[in-house]
């Protein structure tokens, strides 16, 4: 296929496919529908095309579009899966205590539920119900790593590396010093919470520290009502009017079937980008707006006239460091304080500075769970690893049946701990140019603006380079999350 045909069919594929997410993500449709869209737009992923541009990757353009098809060839040979696990999400229930739960809406019951024995039952149910999902994501992942092989990659691994361009070489052993440098401090901060909560540390599991995370105390702080609100004054802040932005959708609404998990869905870059989350209260809804409001602030500002390659593909962890950075604002103190009018946050601080310090640790031992996940004749057995690699860097009784629903496709974990560099990096420029109190300045806004037009033209390491950097480093990531509550 032409290159230009190829550009103007991948964007109408790329356009309809988010569509089809949302539908499903948002609640609005029950049933996730794929297929039919992989079959109009076939030509895009036929095996000659991407093995074509896998062997072309001597531009920028050329390498993110031998991404894009060959991550579209593996996902059009996995469709039916994928639609098959999808729609069973969807339609599971957890039969528990006599109710019948949405699937999706029993990790929200768990992080809310205050009684022990019933969150752990709670907890237990749902993985039993995890299990019952996993047979078609182990042939679904088989088939993934069968592909790789035909593609002339020699494992999944090194296909994800060399595609995606996420250095995992370099990376995993960043996230071993961050393990051990950190180790120490988290499980100081493990054993106080636990032991104000009275739960004993051989039997806490994750839905406790859920639950513990969840902060109901603090719920007060952070209204149901002014979820929207405060985004748009903090977005007011940097010279964003969300009012303004036509090309930017706020879905809000509570559906029965909608994921729990807070989304963006660019359907088109930058004309129609939607934010979507279902608030549950609390501290957690403030945090994950502003998250996917990193995401749809930078696609609803990447320049109309950007090509392809630069609007829709590129590294995803130049989008997923602008939603940490945003994200990163419900834990500042400044925020608090001058958007939320919230005074005595520290013992709030405390405890998402926290979560914050356990999810890193948790993403720094999916990497090498991963990768050897990805390598393994058999990944079906693989549910004691998993439970053994988290449960050591937690701490935490960590459930097995998640092995593979805690699992993305083509490392996106690397994506988010690349991110996570990026961002420690983004922000400390920001705070020298702007000061720190940058969420409230216009330049700031004017600034990220600049660097958003760019779509993600940029790798992750280039923008680092841009802002001062030589390059990603993990040490500042490291010494921030070791910094005093405070700073």
């Amino acid at each position: 296929m032409e290159t230009t045909a190829y550009i103007h069919e991948a964007e109408a594929f790329v356009t309809s496919l988010t569509e089809e997410y949302y539908q499903n993500g948002a609640g609005l449709k029950d049933a996730l529908e794929i297929v039919a869209i992989y079959q109009r737009h076939s030509r895009l992923f036929e095996r000659e095309t991407a093995a074509a541009l896998i062997a072309d990757r001597a531009t920028r353009k050329s390498r993110y579009l031998a991404y894009f098809a060959a991550s579209g060839f593996v996902e059009n040979q996995l469709r039916e899966a994928t639609e098959r696990i999808g729609t069973a999400e969807t339609q599971a229930v957890v039969e528990w205590r006599g109710d019948s739960i949405p699937y999706r809406q029993a990790s929200v019951l768990i992080a809310n539920e205050p009684d022990r024995a019933r969150r752990h039952d709670l907890e237990q149910h749902t993985a039993a119900t995890t299990a019952q999902l996993n047979p078609e994501r182990v042939a679904r992942l088989t088939r993934a790593h069968q592909i790789a092989e035909e593609l002339g990659f020699q494992d999944y691994v090194e296909m994800s590396d060399s595609l995606a361009g996420l250095h995992l070489s370099t990376l995993a052993p960043a996230m071993e010093r961050l393990l051990t440098d950190t180790r120490a401090r988290y499980l100081q901060i493990l054993d106080a919470r636990l032991s104000a909560a009275a739960i004993p540390p051989a039997e806490a599991t994750t839905g406790d520290l859920t639950f513990l995370g969840r902060g109901k105390e603090f719920d007060h702080l952070f209204p149901k009502h002014d979820v929207v609100p405060a985004l748009q004054r903090t977005l007011a802040g940097l010279g964003i009017d969300t009012e303004a932005q036509p090309n930017l959708t706020l879905d809000v609404e509570e559906r029965p079937l909608k994921s729990p998990r807070a989304f963006c869905a660019p359907v088109r870059v930058p004309q129609d980008v939607r934010l979507v989350i279902k608030p549950r209260g609390g501290h957690d809804d403030y945090a994950a707006i502003l998250h996917e409001a990193g995401h749809s602030e930078h696609f609803a500002h990447v320049r109309a006239d950007a090509p392809f390659a630069y609007r829709y593909l590129g590294d995803n962890s130049i989008t997923e460091a602008y939603a940490f950075l945003f994200d990163g604002l419900s834990r500042n103190p400044r925020w608090l304080r001058n958007v939320m009018g919230a005074r005595e946050t520290d013992d709030y601080l405390f405890l998402v500075r926290f979560s914050h310090l356990l999810l890193l640790r948790r993403y720094g031992a999916k990497l090498p769970y991963e990768l050897e996940l990805h390598r393994a004749p058999d990944p079906s057995t693989f549910g004691g690893r998993y439970g053994e690699g988290l449960g050591d860097a937690l701490r935490l009784r960590i459930w097995r049946e998640n092995f593979l629903h805690d699992l993305d496709d083509w490392f996106y974990c690397a994506c988010y701990l690349r991110a996570w560099i990026l961002e420690v990096q983004l922000r400390a420029a920001l705070v020298d140019r702007f000061g720190d109190h940058w969420f409230a300045a216009k330049g700031a806004g004017d600034f990220l603006k600049e660097i958003w037009s760019l779509g993600q033209e940029l790798s992750a390491e280039e923008l680092a380079q841009r802002i001062g950097y030589s390059g990603l480093d993990a040490s500042l990531l490291i010494t921030d999350l070791l910094s005093p509550i405070g700073d």
